[in-house]
């Protein structure tokens, strides 16, 4: 399952466009469970990334995923 959402998150970013709305790319790869990926898409778009908001929306994503029980 992991897999399937990470490739999801993958192929979403082939259709980047480098002046998108950073809270939300964050949100949604952090609700994906993706990893932060500021650094790869300051790549891609020549570093015409809002580094910050981008950050603010995977933390506000990864925060809506559900918790895994210890037991």
């Amino acid at each position: 399952m992991r897999a399937i959402l990470l490739t999801i998150a993958l192929s979403g970013c082939a259709a980047l466009e480098c002046d998108t709305n950073w809270f939300e790319t964050g949100r949604r790869d952090g609700l994906l469970g993706a990893e932060a990926q500021a650094e790869y898409y300051a790549r891609r778009c020549n570093g015409n990334v809002d580094v910050l908001r981008y950050l603010e929306g995977w933390h506000a994503g990864v925060a809506l995923r559900p918790r895994q029980s210890a037991f």
